[in-house]
């Protein structure tokens, strides 16, 4: 094919009187081939609607449906469109991470088998020695008291999830006061009820939460500005991008039907290997089981279950971290963006990614908790003249020394970079660090509050889920929770069911905060050059930025 034929193709495509019959002529050579053929534009429409009750009518316009599957034309005299893999090309094309990804899927299949197992004993209505497993001798049973707890509790995850993040997109400068009220108050609050009812325990767990919020709280008011502004840019990407939106949702629907898995697993393992029960058990070998059998499995399923999310929750992190990279290199000054690059980052996560993204998230979660929790102590040195309050810090300024020689190993901010790049994860995690120490963005980091908000605000949803549990076990009081045996272990996985869901739903927003810092870390002369507002709006609330970030 010659170029000039296909620049008069492009030309008489951009007539708007010869439209008709260049749809046609634009695949003349097709039409020689094909015996003349001509292709027809299907036009697909709402038909409108009159509907008249006495003096009032109502009217709906016809509605041109055919607009959503027509493809963007592209123009002809402009520069060619960039692709994702052109935008970002990979370190090189292999499967990096093999042995990451080997185990992770080897722990979704025993998961798999032992919650298939169980339930499968469970489903035939016998246990191992023949008895019944609803029979009233045994301590707890999937019954309808357990169907309405899910019903109750996770759906309440996810609703809280939806209004948490409308929040963020709508009034994102009210986001961080927003966080830290509720979750203030929600933890005192829980606090008192269970105090008045005489539950020491629990009221005093939730009563302290409620003084490290407050804590934390004052603590952050220097620091909203700084974070508004980087949340604020967040929240204009995401409103950019809809297709963020059913990110969001699908992730937290994955998470939604795991969880609901995982609480079938861990009540058909307890029935199957109960302590409680004086009979031999064929899987402990012709000896009674122990209650070890019953600790091991649990742990083992709630272990598994916490990889699995973070997979999921690092997954979606790197999906949108492909449209936050492409923002930042290409989006500023009317640039044109990567054609979409959500569906390429989704690609690069789940093929060549893969084992990077797994070897990630084994460690992350927890080394990004703990920083979380020793950053006030470490930030405030000052805080306490007491003795312990001296000590206190001390400790915790050594775990932060020790935690900073594991973060530039393992950080959240190699997602990042591994899905745009392709690198291994160690290799992403070590440079993405030691460029962002190079430039000063460390700094920022610390001073960023993104990511603690939004696990404060995850916190407040586990608060509800937790505290729904409680009071649904109260009014519905099942056999197997007359005596609130089982009350703590159910009201811990309502909370941990929760704050999991939360904090998979607001992922893209960390994932906007992660991704800038790990951009400005490569290349902080863009955030200059092509996002002068955001450079200023930073200077404005934040002007050690300037002696902070080193070219």
């Amino acid at each position: 094919m010659s170029q000039p034929s296909a620049q008069e193709d492009n030309a008489s495509a951009n007539n708007p009187d010869e439209q008709p019959r260049d749809a046609v002529a634009g695949d003349g050579a097709g039409e020689g081939a094909g015996g003349g053929k001509k292709k027809k534009n299907i036009n697909i429409s709402w038909p409108a609607l009159k509907f008249s009750m006495g003096n009032l009518t109502v009217t709906f316009q016809e509605i041109n449906l055919s607009r959503l599957f027509r493809r963007k034309k592209k123009d002809s005299d402009g520069p060619p469109e960039t692709t994702f893999k052109e935008a970002f090309k990979l370190y090189k094309k292999e499967y990096f991470d093999i042995w990451a990804s080997l185990l992770f899927l080897l722990n979704v299949l025993a998961f798999v088998a032992l919650s298939s197992f169980v339930t499968d004993r469970y489903a035939k209505g016998v246990d191992f020695d023949g008895h019944i497993v609803n029979d009233p001798s045994n301590s707890i049973a999937l019954d309808l008291n357990v169907v309405l707890l899910l019903s109750a509790v996770l759906p309440l995850a996810v609703s809280a999830s939806v209004v948490y993040f409308l929040i963020f997109l709508f009034f994102t400068d009210k986001l961080v006061w927003v966080t830290g009220l509720l979750n203030v108050s929600a933890s005192f609050g829980t606090g008192a009820v269970y105090l008045y009812r005489r539950q020491w325990a629990i009221g005093g767990v939730f009563t302290g939460l409620g003084l490290f919020a407050v804590i934390y709280f004052v603590n952050w008011i220097p620091r909203i500005p700084f974070t508004t502004i980087l949340l604020r840019s967040s929240a204009a990407v995401i409103r950019r991008h809809g297709s963020v939106n059913m990110i969001c949702i699908m992730g937290s629907m994955l998470t939604v039907g795991f969880a609901a898995l995982l609480f079938v697993t861990l009540v058909t393992t307890y029935i199957a290997f109960d302590p409680d029960e004086t009979k031999p058990n064929p899987l402990c070998y012709n000896y009674r089981c122990k209650s070890i059998a019953t600790k091991t499995l649990m742990t083992f399923s709630v272990l598994s279950a916490y990889w699995i999310t973070e997979w999921i929750k690092n997954t979606m992190h790197a999906t949108v971290a492909g449209a936050y990279g492409s923002w930042y290199f290409y989006g500023g000054n009317s640039k044109e963006m990567p054609m979409r690059p959500l569906r390429s980052a989704s690609r690069r996560a789940i093929t060549y990614s893969f084992g990077s993204i797994c070897l990630g998230s084994l460690v992350v979660g927890v080394v990004d908790i703990l920083r979380q929790l020793c950053s006030i102590s470490g930030q405030e040195v000052v805080a306490d003249q007491t003795i312990v309050g001296r000590a206190t810090t001390h400790v915790a300024k050594g775990i932060m020394s020790s935690l900073r020689r594991v973060t530039s190993v393992f950080n959240r901010y190699a997602f990042s970079h591994v899905v745009l790049y392709g690198k291994p994860y160690g290799l992403a995690a070590k440079y993405t660090w030691q460029m962002m120490e190079h430039h000063g963005i460390d700094a920022l980091v610390n001073d960023s509050i993104a990511a603690t908000t939004i696990t404060l605000g995850s916190l407040f949803v586990a608060y509800l889920c937790a505290f729904v549990a409680y009071v649904e076990l109260g009014y519905t009081t099942p056999d197997f929770n007359r005596t609130g045996r089982f009350t703590p272990a159910i009201m811990a996985y309502a909370f941990l069911c929760g704050f999991q869901i939360c904090k998979v739903y607001m992922t893209p927003v960390v994932s906007g905060v992660d991704t800038t810092f790990m951009a400005m870390g490569l290349d902080p002369e863009v955030l200059v050059t092509q996002h002068p507002d955001l450079w200023e709006a930073l200077l404005r609330v934040y002007p050690r930025i300037q002696d902070r970030i080193n070219p």
